[in-house]
């Protein structure tokens, strides 16, 4: 379970910005289905089940699962990629003189098997200046490692008793480069201790863009039959006219694949090509007819190809982060989608963003799920919650969203394509 993600010096992010998923105490409504509660024992707060982001245009939602997903990248594939040289490719806020040089920073908090971690590290292109990691155990921190780069270039860790041996230790630090994670050399070097923050990484953790998502895993889920019930149920609750999925087997992938997806970065291990044909009714006859993927709609798609990470979400509780949700999705349809996840019987968290403003009702979302980013007058991104403002319990929040009370909108200007010269 995700508590907080808080990053600094990334692309619009220049101050420190914090996404913060704990549940206020001051809020009571829909407390029933939108709320996670944590495991006590982990010293962990109520968590909410979602967070939705607005904002307008350029103001750096996107960023911020960007950011997400860079700390997650650099944790999963740090210790197998590194070489000497090998630039990290981190990007900073570029537009101060002071933060190009400078080093950017991410920190998570999470709950996994009981214990809750922190755990972050700062970075500029070509190495990690700063790594930490604190866990928890029966809600009593302990710092287990930290790593500082100081201005000459060496590197100073700092171990808690509790981690680990003093001769492994040595091991873990003496084979972690400068541009890797000491948590990602460990992890691979067989340390037990530290494991649960790289799965939760690798396994609780999962992030897509709907512009860019492959519908593979949701054909993957289709090979077996009862998975594929619930995918079909899954789109025809979108009131979708599709009657039945079929996955047809297209051959093994071959070596002309592009050197990503060679390189195993998008998760997944590829050894057939599957294609969807969605299945529909003659309106006289009622013969099963088929469509390929490109005669169906680009919603058909979307929801199909997010069918599989939604489901698996919710199936192993794990943090589902999207961008852009509402994308080629009718408002209804998000609505939907958005109540099915608090209502199911999971602890899954759901983060996305949207322009979608017809979910900003408290029937919906508690006031502390809505968050807002705007660019400030140095044109970085501010990251801050609804729960800022003094809103009341029936307050229609669309309507004062869309009016400006709450920031967090675009400034438009009048456009005349038609005046006269």
């Amino acid at each position: 379970m995700l508590i907080e993600f808080s990053v600094t010096n990334y692309r619009s992010i220049s101050e420190r910005q914090t996404l913060n998923l704990a549940a206020s105490a001051a809020y009571s409504e829909l407390e029933s289905t939108n709320t996670v509660f944590s495991d006590f024992e982990a010293g962990a707060p109520s968590l909410l089940r979602s967070v939705a982001l607005y904002g307008s245009n350029a103001s750096g939602k996107t960023t911020l699962i960007s950011a997400l997903n860079f700390m997650q990248t650099c944790v999963l594939l740090s210790a197998k990629e590194s070489q000497a040289g090998e630039p990290i490719g981190v990007v900073p806020f570029k537009l101060t003189e002071k933060t190009r040089r400078s080093s950017s920073a991410f920190e998570v908090s999470f709950v996994e098997g009981g214990v809750r971690y922190e755990y972050g590290f700062a970075c500029d292109a070509s190495r990690f200046t700063e790594e930490w990691l604190r866990a928890y155990p029966n809600g009593r921190a302990q710092t287990w490692f930290h790593r500082l780069t100081d201005d000459a270039d060496i590197e100073h860790y700092k171990f808690s008793p509790k981690f680990a041996t003093a001769s492994l230790r040595e091991s873990y630090k003496d084979q972690t480069t400068p541009n890797s994670l000491f948590l990602s050399r460990a992890t691979q070097l067989n340390n037990q201790q530290i494991k649960p923050v790289f799965d939760w990484f690798r396994e609780r953790l999962r992030i897509i863009a709907i512009h860019g998502l492959s519908d593979l895993f949701s054909s993957q889920r289709c090979e077996m039959p009862e998975e594929r019930v619930k995918i079909l149920a899954f789109m025809k609750a979108a009131d979708l006219s599709i009657s039945g999925i079929r996955i047809e087997n297209k051959g093994f992938v071959g070596d002309d694949l592009p050197g990503e997806l060679k390189k195993g970065r998008i998760g997944l291990r590829i050894k057939t090509l599957l294609e969807a044909k969605f299945q529909h009714l003659d309106v006289v006859s009622n013969e099963v007819i088929e469509f390929a993927k490109d005669e169906e709609s680009d919603g058909t798609n979307a929801l199909f190809a997010f069918a599989g990470p939604w489901l698996d979400v919710l199936d192993k509780d794990k943090v589902l982060v999207i961008d852009e949700l509402d994308r080629s999705l009718h408002p209804l349809i998000v609505r939907q989608l958005v109540e099915q996840f608090h209502h199911a019987q999971s602890k899954a968290q759901l983060i996305f963003t949207t322009h979608d403003t017809t979910i900003l009702s408290q029937k919906v979302l508690r006031r502390d799920q809505v968050w807002l980013t705007e660019k400030d007058k140095g044109s970085a991104t501010r990251l801050y919650p609804l729960s800022d403002f003094s809103i009341r319990e029936n307050e229609a929040i669309e309507k004062g969203y869309l009016a400006g009370r709450y920031g967090g909108i675009p400034i438009l200007s009048k456009l005349d394509f038609y005046e006269s010269k």
